[in-house]
């Protein structure tokens, strides 16, 4: 059994709003890569971490009313394992645990990271949005 961390319960009526994050920090994220300036490198990174965990967390609220309040951030992946039980696909779930690995770096440990860097952890979010996307289209009913 995978220890699941700090959680706690959310009704599934605020699914939305997760989702409505998630797609709004996509978005910011998207446009900031556009700017192409070297400089927001990290900021690119923070802002595509983020959307990840609000994707993750609409997911787990939608399919099990649970979110992850775990310090430890790599617990989210755990929790949405927990959540979606066998429609978790363990690509997806590794990609998410490389993104939410990429926080602490970019957030904490003062590494710079260049826009590149931004980048790549932004073509992660993108294809799990797309796979988290299509979960909550085909989620259970509230």
């Amino acid at each position: 059994m995978v220890k699941l961390g700090k959680t706690k319960h959310e009704d599934r009526s605020r699914v939305a709003k997760y989702e409505a994050v998630g797609r709004a920090l996509l978005r910011t994220a998207r446009d900031l890569e556009l700017m192409g300036e070297a400089k927001y490198g990290n900021g690119l990174a923070i802002i595509a971490i983020h959307a990840a965990i609000a994707y993750t967390d609409a997911l787990t609220v939608a399919y099990r009313e649970i979110k992850s309040t775990d310090g430890e951030h790599l617990r989210a992946a755990d929790v949405l394992v927990h959540a979606l039980g066998s429609l978790a696909d363990p690509r997806q779930v590794d990609r998410l645990r490389g993104i939410l690995d990429a926080k602490t770096h970019a957030s904490y440990s003062g590494n710079y990271y260049t826009l590149q860097d931004g980048r790549e952890i932004l073509q992660e979010l993108e294809r799990f949005a797309t796979w988290a996307e299509e979960r909550l289209a085909s989620r259970p009913p509230a």
